[in-house]
């Protein structure tokens, strides 16, 4: 029951794995939503929640992750049938794997979308077509692109192709060098972002923002959406992590990494928080949610001069930047389990798993055009993947998860898995997991289910 050796090579270093596994993190959604949930849910309130959650919920499931990844060696659906066979129980578990990469799939279709508009807005940026533009310019040159479905196409396609090579590399020559170079330009990217906005806008009026106290915008609304924050941010229950462990070395130090991890996460959000938000109020404007606040009011509240050109180029990039260091880690456990099921070579599993997700993709894209009024209990193709990814096929692999490796596995093949020598550690980490982490994600599940609002609803009469 010892961990084996690795047939398709190692990490470098740790610090390689770090830009990977922090790249993972560092998606889309993280620029702009942790400060926005914070403004929204009482500020600093908001942020002392979803620490906590980060910590006691995210940290053990991010290790769960690695260890498990790292003793199964495999693909996610072969890895997880050997280890039901290793632990004795019923090869139904394997869900988990199969659930994980759906997960992965779905995701990196939508990222792709909305990463191509990224990388069409940081083109347009440098053209000078953001510079000065008011509301309803805004919106239109969001709808122009959004809605021309040839537009939107080539953007998807060539983030999908520049995803597949990175991936097709190999894990070394691929997605190691390419993290090794994304992650540390959106860290720098968004660091000069952060310095020009705080000379410029408003960062009074941001921190006030994000960090001014309010219990009653907080409520167990506030509670429940910072445990879900700090869950979907580390991409758990998506088989990301699982792959990236089946590269880790025996003797890693999971609980290292994985605190380093969360805090460059969480670092990488506050500033890039910072800085958009700081510019927003110079203006005069107000934060929006979701794409809105990164395509329609981001744009207008950047200065017209050559600077303000030189910033929104910047922010875009980040963006970019940071979405693809994480669609490459999307990618991989769909491309390695492709490689074993079919045992064909990595360019093959890697062309056409990203080939299968860029159609996937085209159904999101066609969303915002033709297909805008294909509707199904009042949400499109493009909601729909959203909601299902994030509110429940994540969260339901990360409590299986959670009673799989506290309750399935015996204690003898957890704790060769878990690999650490401090035995307290051990009984730590098995604690995470049996309850915080366990009800976390129950109680996740249930405010997707709409249980919580009707339990508040009633509670209110």
């Amino acid at each position: 029951m010892s961990i084996r050796e690795s047939s398709y090579g190692y990490w470098s270093s740790s610090r390689a794995f770090l830009w990977v596994a922090g790249g993972a993190a560092m998606g889309i959604g993280n620029v702009a939503r942790l400060p926005y949930l914070m403004g929204e849910y009482g500020g600093v309130l908001f942020l002392a929640a979803y620490l906590l959650a980060l910590f006691a919920i995210g940290l053990p499931l991010l290790v769960t992750e690695w260890m498990l990844g790292r003793w199964m060696r495999d693909d996610l659906v072969n890895g997880f049938a050997r280890l039901t066979e290793a632990a004795k129980t019923h090869r139904a578990w394997i869900v988990i794997g199969a659930g994980s990469l759906i997960c992965a799939a779905l995701i990196l279709s939508f990222y792709s979308v909305i990463a191509g508009w990224s990388a069409a807005y940081a083109v347009r940026a440098a053209g000078g077509l953001l510079s000065g533009i008011n509301a309803e310019q805004a919106r239109a040159i969001f709808l122009h692109l959004a809605q021309d479905p040839e537009r939107s196409l080539t953007w998807h396609t060539l983030f999908m192709v520049a995803t597949c090579i990175v991936v097709a590399h190999g894990v070394r020559d691929g997605i190691e060098h390419a993290a090794g170079r994304l992650v540390p330009a959106a860290f720098i990217l968004t660091i000069a972002v952060c310095a020009y906005a705080m000379r410029r806008g408003d960062t009074q009026a941001a921190l006030s923002y994000l960090l001014t106290p309010d219990l009653h915008k907080f409520g167990w609304r506030g509670a429940v959406v910072a445990l879900h924050q700090a869950f979907f941010t580390l991409a758990l229950g998506m088989g990301v992590m699982m792959a990236l462990g089946s590269y880790l070395p025996a003797n890693a130090p999971l609980k290292r990494l994985a605190v380093v991890v969360i805090l460059m996460d969480t670092v990488f959000s506050l500033l890039a928080g910072l800085a958009i938000f700081a510019l927003i109020f110079s203006a005069g404007l107000q934060p929006a949610p979701g794409l809105a606040l990164i395509f329609e009011v981001l744009p207008r509240a950047l200065p017209a001069d050559a600077g303000g050109v030189l910033v929104t180029v910047a922010v875009f990039l980040v963006l970019l930047t940071s979405t693809l260091a994480s669609a490459v880690t999307l990618l991989e456990p769909v491309a390695r389990f492709l490689m074993d099921w079919q045992r064909t070579t990595r360019v093959f599993a890697a062309v056409w798993s990203a080939l299968v997700i860029w159609f996937i993709g085209i159904a999101s894209l066609l969303c915002f055009s033709i297909l805008q009024d294909a509707r199904l209990f009042g949400l499109n193709f493009f909601e729909w993947v959203q909601v299902l990814t994030s509110n429940w096929f994540a969260p339901a692999c990360g409590l299986l998860l959670c009673i799989f490796a506290a309750r399935i596995m015996p204690g003898e093949l957890s704790r060769v898995a878990f690999g650490e020598r401090d035995r307290w550690l051990y009984g730590l980490w098995r604690g995470l997991l049996r309850y915080p982490a366990r009800i976390g994600l129950i109680v996740v599940l249930a405010y997707s289910a709409g249980l919580l609002g009707w339990l508040a609803s009633l509670w209110s009469l």
